[in-house]
């Protein structure tokens, strides 16, 4: 079976598509966890079951919203969410580059 019969077959699945998105999803945030190109994976990984390119995109951007509520989240269990607020630029960079990078890692969806 072909690489391009093999992403058919799991696009048409839906039950397939989910497990393969949520498990990109771990494992991109798992990469992001220890270096920044780990958004790009994770945005790349949870595009590639998409049925279209745009919601290829669409599931990057996702991915990189994921991962800025997870960030969020954790300065917030340590009490540091509202230091990080009164940072200003740097806090607007550190909320863009998972929004970016998991958009440009969803575009990986045009190359499958």
């Amino acid at each position: 079976m072909s690489r391009v019969n093999r992403l058919d077959a799991l696009r048409a699945n839906p039950t397939a598509r989910l497990s393969f998105v949520a498990v990109g999803a771990v494992v991109g945030l798992a990469l992001a966890w220890t270096h920044w190109l780990g958004l790009l994976v994770g945005g790349a990984l949870v595009s590639i079951p998409a049925v279209t390119p745009r919601r290829g995109v669409l599931a990057g951007f996702g991915f990189g919203v994921l991962a800025l509520l997870l960030f969020s989240g954790l300065l917030a269990l340590h009490g540091s969410f509202s230091h990080a607020l009164g940072m200003g630029q740097i806090t607007a960079l550190a909320a863009a580059i998972p929004l970016v990078l998991g958009t440009v890692g969803g575009l990986a969806r045009s190359l499958a």
